[in-house]
Parts: structure tokens; sequence; C-alpha cells
């Protein structure tokens, strides 16, 4: 069984401190440009590459999606029943924790995300907090750029959206929700 849960909506978040999504969005954005990606899918690999990071996949049972390790300069991802899609976002979600810096504010609690958050083992909700609303903000915007989706046309239909999550390699729900906040549907 695939959990294809990754991003959660960027709406109704009452936080302690405002997320930075427009400038998530602007980092996601420059990226792109600083590699010359021009149609999906996003090569995350090339990034994590050209940044000096080790990427770790591995088939860990349990919660943990993925983690970044900064001073090892290390990304691991948890490919246990999780789907490509799922494991393509939380690449670009450990990679919006590395290009924000994150790692400079606090200590990064291991991402096991699914719709309603980040879910510690003692069953704390992270989920909401600043950095994880950035880093999935970042997530969403290098993986399907608003100026892409937008050469697609005003209105997406449902079934549309489909095709482009299949063309983006990313989860129908991620798409869905990225969609939704470029009005698109």
């Amino acid at each position: 069984m695939h959990d294809e849960r990754e991003y959660q909506p960027e709406v109704g978040a009452e936080e302690s401190r405002q997320a930075r999504r427009a400038i998530a969005r602007r980092m996601a954005n420059n990226l792109i440009a600083e590699f010359e990606f021009a149609n999906p899918p996003v090569d995350l690999a090339l990034i994590v590459r050209a940044r000096g990071l080790r990427l770790v996949e591995s088939a860990v049972p349990g919660a943990i999606s993925g983690q970044l390790f900064p001073s090892q300069r290390e990304v691991f991802i948890n490919t246990h029943d999780r789907s490509v899609a799922r494991q393509r976002f939380t690449l670009g979600h450990e990679l919006g924790h590395w290009e924000m810096k994150h790692y400079l504010e606090e200590e990064l609690p291991a991402d096991s995300q699914g719709f309603e958050g980040v879910y510690e083992s003692e069953g704390l909700s992270e989920g909401r907090s600043p950095m994880e609303i950035e880093a999935n903000t970042f997530a969403a915007e290098l993986l399907m750029p608003g100026s892409w989706l937008k050469r697609e046309g005003r209105r997406i239909a449902p079934g549309r959206a489909q095709d482009l999550a299949r063309r983006y390699e990313v989860s129908g729900e991620t798409m869905f929700y990225q969609l939704m906040h470029y009005r698109m549907i």
C-alpha cells in the first residue's frame, strides 16, 4: 500500500510565527532558474549533487519519510511503502529545509508527514510549524512551478489534473493543492 499524502493545504493555519510561504516559493523558483529547468519533471537528484549533498534511500518500516542531516550533508529518503511521487515530494521538502537554512534556526524533526502533518513518535503534531509549512511550500513550487502550470491554461479540468500529476511525477493530491493555490481549479 502506498501513502501518497505528502502535501498539506495552506489554509486555516494558526501559527506562532508566520510561515514565509512567499519566500519559499521565490527560493524554489530561483533554484529552477539557476538550474535552467524548463519542463517537468524537475531533476531533484541533480540539485542534490550540485549542492554537495549525499542522497541515501532506504526502505525502513515506520513513519519517518525523510530527514536532512546538515552536518553530514546528507538527505535520507524512506522508500518503504512510499510511491515515487511521495519520495520526490519528501526530497523536495528536505531540499527546502536545506535551501531555507532551517537547520540554523533549530534542530529539524524527522519528517513523517501525511495529510494531517508531521508527527513525532510521541504523537505530537508538528505539521503546522512554520518551518514545515515553508518546506512543503518550497517542495510544491519546486516540483510544480506556478509559471509552468499557468502555461496549461486558466482553468484545469479535474481529469487533466491527474494527467499533469503524472507528467510532473507528483501525486494527484499534491497537484490538486498546487492548482488550488493558483486558482486553476
